[in-house]
């Protein structure tokens, strides 16, 4: 993994700017768990010394980026972390979830047989699970008619569509794009893609090739240290769109950030770095992408007449807000959805607590961080969230199960296709 130079140890100065943005500081209140005390505890700490709660304090961190964004010197202590952890021993405080959670993402086939187990038995996985589960905090709403899970992902009822050793059909229209769904699109709410294919047929005329060998983003197994195992999960999805140049659209933000990733993975490898950087030139994000489509012709969606007004908020991806600075094309594009009324949260954009695993490993936590997020939604009317990221769509859709306002979270693929012509 390429090292960006901003996470030298001693390079932090201490000044404490991280502290008034970290979601994880602001539930606990403890130092130790803010980027500042993350620093000093490395700068510390021999490789003889790493202790459990050595790997505790630094399982701690949501990875969302603020403390990045905030701190003067530029210093990006997510990078350290990532560092840290894939320098522990394997499996060291690896809880038994997280260990399966995490070879189900480098498996396809697993996370398929996971997703149908989950389809037919959820009421006796909520049996065994203990009480504090994430996985368990999860399955609690599955009975719910939102969270039911599909028989089949998205991918795999294409694969028995198309015949072994066949294409997809091509189908008429604008030069078209290839589709990366993601894992939640792919193999728990397929609707999200079948909803990101009704777009792309109305705006170009055609929909997306699937490329079938695609497999999981790699940001949860980089998010826990598993680098090598990001490394070969990249070099997949790289070799799965290649053989054609056509534009790759995902549908989730984080998906979106973890495959612009991929050149500080593989960009130290000579055999990979040119392939990297012809994968990394042809993704497009999802709301920039069909903003430039709706834009150019409007009438794609029905006239403001036809429609009642719909209020709404939108939530920010923290990777998309931190990392990549797009915040403002995606309400650009739900504001041209005829009827919606826009609005926003009282303190402004926060962090939802999902962060890949952490809501798995550290469930307590993560709901703390949540419910500041929706003490915040009680406070307006909006009824319906938006978001284009997996992690914190699924956060979103159990936070309002949960709570007593009550509302629904849906991508924004499927909110756009109710409105088009």
């Amino acid at each position: 993994m390429k090292n960006s130079g901003k996470t030298d140890e001693g390079a932090c100065v201490k000044c404490g700017t991280c502290n008034t943005v970290c979601p994880v500081y602001l539930v606990t209140g403890n130092e130790i768990h803010t980027p500042r005390g993350k620093q000093h505890l490395k700068s510390r700490t021999g490789k003889d010394e790493v202790s459990a709660h050595y790997a505790d304090v630094f399982s701690k961190c949501l990875l969302c980026g603020a403390c990045s964004e905030a701190c003067p010197r530029g210093l990006d202590t997510p990078e350290l972390i990532i560092k840290v952890r894939s320098e522990l021993p394997a499996l060291s405080g690896l809880s038994f979830l997280k260990y399966v959670a995490r070879k189900a993402l480098v498996h396809p086939s697993l996370l398929s047989g996971l997703t149908r187990i989950g389809a037919t038995a959820n009421t006796l996985l909520k049996e065994w699970l203990p009480k504090d589960s994430g996985m368990r905090l999860r399955l609690q709403s599955f009975e719910q008619e939102a969270f039911k899970l599909p028989a089949a992902g998205f991918i795999e009822k294409l694969k028995a569509e198309v015949p072994e050793g066949k294409e997809q059909q091509e189908s008429p229209g604008e030069p078209g794009v290839r589709y990366f769904t993601g894992c939640l699109a792919n193999h728990l709410q397929p609707e999200i893609a079948q909803s990101t294919q009704l777009l792309l047929a109305k705006t170009t005329g055609r929909e997306a090739e699937v490329p079938l060998e695609q497999t999981c983003c790699g940001m949860a197994a980089l998010a826990a240290g598993r680098i090598d195992e990001a490394r070969d999960l990249a070099k997949k999805n790289i070799m799965a769109f290649e053989g054609s140049g056509l534009p790759i659209l995902t549908s989730c933000s984080s998906c979106y950030f973890q495959l612009k990733s991929y050149g500080e993975l593989l960009g130290d490898d000579p055999e990979w770095r040119a392939r990297v950087t012809r994968f990394t030139e042809r993704l497009q994000e999802f709301s920039t992408f069909f903003l430039g489509k709706f834009s150019a012709d409007p009438n794609l969606l029905i006239p403001s007449a036809a429609v009642s007004s719909q209020k709404v908020v939108y939530h920010d991806p923290c990777h998309l807000r931190f990392k990549l600075h797009i915040t403002k094309e995606p309400r650009q594009l739900i504001n041209m959805v005829p009827g919606t009324d826009l609005q926003e949260l009282p303190n402004g954009p926060r962090c939802c607590g999902q962060g890949g695993l952490f809501q798995v490993v550290h469930p307590d936590l993560a709901l703390q961080v949540r419910d500041m997020l929706m003490a915040d939604y009680t406070k307006i009317s909006a009824q319906t969230v938006l978001t284009a990221c997996s992690g914190c769509l699924l956060q979103w859709q159990h936070a309002l199960a949960a709570g007593d306002k009550g509302g629904n979270a849906e991508h924004p693929a499927i909110f756009i296709t109710r409105h088009l012509q």
